[in-house]
C-alpha cells in the first residue's frame, strides 16, 4: 500500500510550509465545498471552517488548535472563498471562542460523513491489528496501519496515544 496517498493521515498539525503541489493534491475545495461553506458560515468565519474541513479531509482528525496554518494554505483558502484570509494564523487566533471552534469542527465532521469510533469498530480495529501484527517489525507500523484502516472507513482518528496503546497490546500478543 502506497504511503504517498496517506501522507497527512493521522497528523494533528501541518508543516510550516506547504508546496503548491501539496495544496493541489490534498487541500482542494470543490465547488460543492465552497457552496456549503458560503451557505452555512458568515464571510468572516469561512476561512477557519474551510481550514478545518480541508484538514479533516486530509488527516482524518482535527487540527491542533495551537499549530500554525501554512501561509500558502491560507492564501489558497482566501482565493477559493473570495475572502481576505489572515497571513499568519492558528486555529486559536482564528477562533477566540473555543465553543465556536468545536461547533465548526462538528459541522465539518458531519459534512464529510466522518463517524466516531464506537466499541464495535474498536473491536474490529483490534482484530485487524492482531492479524497484521505478525507481519510488522515495530509498533509504529501497526499505528500507521490503524490510522489507514480508520481513514479508509471514514472514522474519526482518535489521539495518537489511544492508537499506540491498542497497537502495543496487539503487538505484545505476537
Amino acid at each position: 500500500m502506497s504511503g504517498y496517498e496517506f501522507r497527512y493521515v493521522g497528523a494533528d498539525s501541518l508543516p510550516s510550509r506547504l508546496s503548491d503541489f501539496d495544496i493541489q493534491q490534498y487541500f482542494q475545495l470543490s465547488r460543492a465545498d465552497v457552496a456549503a461553506l458560503s451557505k452555512r458560515f458568515r464571510a468572516d468565519r469561512r476561512t477557519g471552517a474551510a481550514v478545518l474541513l480541508l484538514f479533516l479531509r486530509a488527516a482524518g482528525r482535527p487540527l491542533n488548535r495551537f499549530s500554525s496554518i501554512p501561509r500558502a494554505l491560507l492564501r489558497y483558502v482566501g482565493s477559493a472563498l473570495e475572502v481576505s484570509a489572515p497571513t499568519i494564523a492558528s486555529l486559536r487566533a482564528i477562533y477566540q471562542r473555543r465553543p465556536t471552534l468545536y461547533e465548526h469542527q462538528l459541522w465539518a465532521k458531519d459534512y464529510l460523513g466522518l463517524n466516531d469510533v464506537d466499541q464495535t469498530k474498536s473491536d474490529q480495529l483490534a482484530e485487524h491489528l492482531r492479524a497484521h501484527a505478525n507481519e510488522v517489525v515495530s509498533v509504529d507500523e501497526l499505528v500507521t496501519s490503524a490510522r489507514r484502516w480508520l481513514f479508509e472507513r471514514q472514522l474519526l482518528i482518535p489521539s495518537d496515544r489511544q492508537i499506540r496503546d491498542l497497537a502495543r497490546k496487539c503487538y505484545e500478543t505476537v
